[in-house]
């Protein structure tokens, strides 16, 4: 278990992330991720202050990941409002992580809850588009392409592979941002036409979800290959 990091600079803050995060430094991230992780730094030591644990976080973006499909279900608007729901999730996960590496609690046993955590929510996020009407072969394609991409990645970093290194453009953050695209898409759809046009649309997102796996797993072999080899 690392120390306790709380109060310490944002370069403080990211030293203690990268060595929980397998050496992967927030700082050569995209403009976008560092500004989420600031945020989250930020979210976080105002929370560690007032006495909370990472395991309220991973709770709340459990439930929010539940949530999502139970929201989406309910067709018509109600899609778009599972939106801030899945964003909310993901502050939560973020936050969490943030909390550990500040009071000092990252584990083995911590990354595998987090990354149980993910794996769930994702399930969620499939069944929320199953729920909208997305075709089911796809939908158990995108499903096994999640499993296949990360059980290699699990299988890679247990030879050596550093997770740092082997990012892909099929990975988590994508996936995020494509099932939020889908249901933005399939609120304005029904509203604008009906259900089955935002089926077909969702279906159409999902081609793309599939497609975008592949190019990743693509990417994530290669790496695998030069690295191992």
């Amino acid at each position: 278990m690392a120390a306790p990091t709380t109060g310490t600079s944002w370069d403080g803050y990211v030293s203690g992330w990268s060595n929980s995060h397998d050496g992967y430094d927030p700082r050569h991230a995209g403009p976008l991720l560092r500004k989420w992780l600031r945020a989250a730094f930020t979210v976080g030591g105002v929370l560690a202050r007032l006495g909370a644990r990472p395991a309220y976080a991973m709770t709340v973006a459990a439930a929010c990941a539940v949530l999502v499909p139970v929201i989406a279900a309910r067709g018509g608007s109600w899609p778009a409002l599972a939106v801030p729901v899945l964003v909310l999730g993901l502050a939560a996960d973020t936050v969490g992580q943030t909390l550990a590496v500040l009071l000092g609690r990252t584990s083995r046993l911590a990354s595998f809850y987090r990354t149980m955590l993910d794996r769930m929510s994702e399930v969620c996020w499939l069944i929320a588009l199953a729920t909208l009407g997305a075709q089911q072969t796809l939908l158990l394609a995108c499903g096994a392409m999640v499993w296949l991409h990360e059980y290699i990645r699990a299988r890679a970093g247990a030879v050596g592979l550093r997770a740092a290194g082997s990012a892909t453009i099929g990975d988590r953050p994508t996936r995020a941002w494509l099932t939020l695209l889908s249901l933005l898409l399939a609120a304005a759809s029904t509203a604008q036409v009906g259900p089955d046009l935002a089926a077909g649309v969702v279906t159409m997102v999902l081609v793309l979800w599939f497609s975008l796996a592949v190019l990743g797993l693509g990417q994530l072999l290669t790496v695998v290959r030069k690295v191992l080899t």
